[in-house]
């Protein structure tokens, strides 16, 4: 019987190797947020209801788009756009399932039912999708009418940047009961947004030797960003620390009250800002 259950195990592995092969080369695996975009048309996004919901403390991520939409990301297995009770998998979220439900190379071939609570009930995998190095391999893509059925959970915005990099926005409520579970800062902190979130701007000028405090009449919202996200934007220069302020930022005018600790799922790639 060991000997059996290590042949079955094999396989297993052996299947998704096969699958993970479909996709490409080694070097799809290698670290970075968007570096591997040529797969994947990033307007995509804009066509797309997405939002988190929890199952427990772990944050789900669903989306729907029309099936047009969808007929062109690559797939490992299946077709990229569900119908009715089926499911599609992001890249991430397949090879999570695969292992945790040990699929077969024959279910992952040709569909297997799945129970997760916050689906609901009577959901069917009919597609795994390639690797895209973006949001989408964390994704639960579901129809209009699952997405519609299941619990509101929070809304995920997508705005571009002048180059077409979507980013990827989480609103948080006025009484901050909806910041994602267990997550931590890394810097800045929860104090720190709700006292930006308040904070009244002043300028501070020198005119005829004299020191004067003067309402500069623009409004600073708190902005938190996830891990992934802030290594990208400190890279690139845009702020440095806490308390930097950014001008225009997709319209608005922004301070960054903190970044968060590394969680290893979606949220890392999200930035929080207060609902409107």
């Amino acid at each position: 019987m060991e000997q059996k259950s290590m042949i079955e195990e094999h396989i297993r592995s052996l299947a998704f190797t096969l699958l993970v092969l479909a996709a490409g080369t080694a070097a799809m695996y290698q670290e970075g947020y968007f570096t591997k975009t040529q797969m994947l048309n990033p307007m995509i996004f804009g066509d797309m209801a997405m939002k988190i919901v929890f199952e427990g403390d772990n944050p789900e991520f669903l989306a729907y788009a029309p099936a047009e939409k969808l007929s062109a990301v690559p797939t490992l297995t299946g077709e990229p756009a569900p119908d009715g009770d089926t499911l599609v998998l992001g890249y991430s979220e397949a090879k999570d399932m695969s292992e945790e439900n040990k699929i077969t190379a024959a279910q992952a071939i040709f569909g297997y039912d799945v129970d997760e609570a916050f689906l609901g009930s009577g959901m069917t995998v009919t597609g795994m999708l390639k690797r895209t190095g973006t949001p989408m391999d964390m994704m639960h893509i579901v129809s209009k009418e699952r997405f519609d059925s299941i619990p509101p959970g929070e809304r995920i915005d997508v705005k571009y940047t002048e180059d077409k990099m979507p980013k990827f926005f989480y609103y948080i409520n006025p009484d901050g009961t909806n910041w994602p579970k267990k997550t931590t800062f890394a810097m800045g902190s929860s104090l720190d947004y709700q006292r930006f979130r308040n904070e009244k701007t002043v300028a501070n000028i020198t005119l005829g030797g004299l020191d004067l405090h003067i309402n500069n009449e623009k409004d600073y919202l708190p902005l938190v960003l996830g891990s992934t996200e802030a290594k990208m934007m400190i890279d690139e220069k845009i702020f440095s620390k806490p308390g930097d302020r950014i001008d225009g930022f997709f319209g608005k005018n922004v301070v960054i009250a903190g970044v968060l600790e590394p969680t290893g799922t979606v949220l890392d790639m999200f930035h929080y800002m207060p609902a409107a």
